[in-house]
Order: structure tokens, then C-alpha cells, then sequence
């Protein structure tokens, strides 16, 4: 369960707590299997949104700000959709969307982004892919300075014979200027941390949606498109901490 101390918070899910919000839209959910937290999504329609997410803020409620995440977390299988955990400030407006993640990204169709990324706002670092490749959009990025909607920092993987499958601690360390993201003690990713700042949220989900992108968009937000899995994908989750 959930021990706070001060400014941190730790949980090893031998019960399910309060302290978390359990968000579940369609065919997804959360089940406790000793202490570990399993979330699942699956199957799923390719023309609904599905999502299991835990989170520990909303909106203008939003605990952390400049702290480091850690976790142990492995993902049965790499579904179409995305998956992902840090911090993140609960909003989805172009200018102010702020997640501090790492994030697997799958989809069926045209997505430049197939893999799995550390990624600081609109800035990417691949892990590793799964197929493709991003010498082009790393080179356009250096080019005009940034593609739009997005920055690639490099088009070599910093982790290609990563296995989500297996357990992992991922520790996400975000500081002033820098953002430095770890894998079982291994830094993977250096990312900058400019740009609109304010306090957010730890997060962790798994979905059936990558992230369009539209500078024409009514909302100015970035949408979901969603993506149809046949069979159950599941996040488990060991333990959690910020500090």
C-alpha cells in the first residue's frame, strides 16, 4: 500500500489503495494478483477508445513537479496502441501538453513512431524500434530545427535488444534543465527540459490509440487514433515511487 512520506509516495500494490484514481474507459480494467497491479486492455474496436490508466492528480490538483519516477513494470505482449509511465500534466492542448514518459507507441497504418521512446513534451528519443526508421526524421529535424509537432533527436535506438516482456525498473529523473531517463540502472535518453513547466501528475496506462497530430485541429489538441487488437494486453505493475 501507499507509504507518503513529505514529498514522496511509494506503493508495492499488496491491496489496492485510495490514494490512486483507477480510470477505465471500455474494454479495459485493473485486477491485483498478489502484489503486483495487472491493468489490461483488450480486445479491443479499432473505432472506440479503450484505457486502463492510474494517476495520482487532476487538472489543477496535481502533486509532483521537478521529481524523479521509478518503477517496475513489464507488458505482456507490444500491442497496437500505446502504453506508457512518468509524469504527465493532464492535458492534451498543443502548447501546454507537458508528459515527461516512457512510451511505447504501435500502430497498423502509416505512424512514424513505431517503438518504444523516452520522450520530454514534443522531444523523442528512440529505445527501441520495431520497425522502420528514423534517419530521416532525425535528419529533417536538424535540418529545420524541429519537424512540426515533433523533434527526433537521433534515429539510433539507445536500447534495440530491450525486451518490454521482461521486468524492468524504469526511472524517470526530471530536473531543471534536463530530463534523464534509466533503465535498470542504464541510462537510455538525455532529453531538454524547456519550454511551458508547471506541475504534474504520475501516470501509467495502457491504450488502444497513438497520437495524431493537426495544426488545424478545432481543439488544438492532440487525438486519438485508435487501433483494433484481438486479443488482452496487460501492464503489470510491481511497485511504484516518486521522491
Amino acid at each position: 500500500m501507499p507509504r507518503e512520506k513529505r514529498d514522496s509516495v511509494f506503493d508495492d500494490f499488496t491491496e489496492k489503495s485510495e490514494y490512486w484514481s483507477y480510470r477505465v474507459d471500455n474494454h479495459a480494467g485493473f485486477e491485483h494478483d498478489a502484489s503486483i497491479l495487472r491493468m489490461w486492455m483488450g480486445p479491443t474496436e479499432a473505432l472506440y477508445y479503450s484505457n486502463a490508466e492510474l494517476s495520482d492528480g487532476l487538472f489543477d490538483d496535481l502533486p509532483w513537479f521537478r521529481k524523479t519516477f521509478e518503477a517496475r513494470i513489464r507488458m505482456s505482449q507490444l500491442h497496437y496502441g500505446s502504453a506508457g509511465w512518468g509524469f504527465w500534466n493532464h492535458t492534451m492542448v498543443f502548447q501546454s501538453c507537458m508528459p515527461i514518459w516512457f512510451i511505447h507507441l504501435q500502430s497498423r497504418g502509416p505512424y512514424p513512431l513505431q517503438g518504444f521512446f523516452a520522450q520530454a513534451r514534443n522531444h523523442f528519443y528512440p529505445v527501441k524500434l520495431y520497425r522502420g526508421s528514423l534517419l530521416l526524421y532525425s535528419a529533417a529535424t536538424k535540418l529545420l530545427r524541429g519537424l512540426p509537432g515533433v523533434v527526433i533527436h537521433t534515429h539510433k535506438p539507445s536500447m534495440q535488444e530491450l525486451d518490454l516482456t521482461q521486468w524492468h525498473v524504469y526511472r524517470v529523473e526530471w530536473k531543471e534543465r534536463v530530463v534523464d531517463f534509466f533503465i535498470d540502472g542504464v541510462k537510455v535518453a538525455s532529453l531538454p527540459n524547456a519550454g511551458y513547466e508547471s506541475n504534474a501528475r504520475a501516470d501509467i496506462w495502457i491504450d488502444n490509440a497513438v497520437f495524431g497530430f493537426n495544426r488545424r485541429d478545432a481543439g488544438q489538441v492532440y487525438r486519438h487514433l485508435t487501433q483494433e487488437n484481438r486479443s488482452r494486453t496487460y501492464l503489470e505493475v510491481d511497485y511504484v515511487k516518486v521522491y
